[in-house]
């Protein structure tokens, strides 16, 4: 009897090491397989905000092919007609955002996330920029960097973006993912 109860104590205390080990290793990191189920439930392609504008003027037609690729969903043909031209100051923004999205979804991860960058910086409106690190938050989720994601969805929801409702529910995801005990209790208390 006393070799079973101290067999119990040895089983107990090493479950109860592996889980404070477990806990205090993956405290700070989500599984990069939950990020990608994140990223894959929330990206949806961005609309053509360029070319349908009602001003947008195109001397080459270029961009127009390009984004014609990009609306039918053929990223890797989308990507060699944005190559193929140099956008005006006005178009970078866009430009910078519709290649950075087809890089995001021929699995280009960094080479999205600059382009999603540079796209941020280029918009001078609020509704692009916020447009803009919403995919950049999501490239950074897919490419498995949640510290960057995070910090982008933080400044969607405190600024108050069109995007808040969903950048609330991707962190609290996010934070669930990178402490797998807190999500445990929170479906108890629910």
């Amino acid at each position: 009897m006393k070799s079973a109860i101290r067999f119990l104590i040895y089983l107990l205390i090493i479950v109860v090491v592996f889980l404070a080990t477990w806990f205090i290793s993956e405290r700070y990191r989500a599984p990069e397989d939950k990020l990608r189920e994140i990223y894959d439930q929330n990206f949806k392609p961005c609309l053509n905000y360029w070319t349908s504008d009602p001003n947008y003027t195109d001397s080459t037609g270029l961009s127009q092919i390009a984004m014609k690729y990009y609306e039918k969903g053929d990223y890797s043909t989308a990507i060699e007609g944005f190559q193929n031209f140099e956008p005006r100051t006005e178009e970078e923004g866009f430009y910078h955002l519709y290649l950075g999205l087809s890089y995001l979804k021929t699995d280009f991860d960094n080479l999205a996330i600059y382009r999603l960058q540079l796209a941020t910086q280029s918009f001078r409106d609020f509704t692009n920029i916020q447009m803009s690190k919403w995919y950049l938050s999501l490239a950074y989720l897919k490419a498995g960097r949640d510290n960057e994601a995070l910090e982008g969805f933080q400044d969607i929801v405190r600024l108050n973006a069109r995007q808040r409702p969903q950048a609330e529910v991707i962190i609290e995801r996010i934070e669930q993912a990178k402490n797998p005990l807190r999500a445990m209790l929170g479906a108890f208390k629910n």
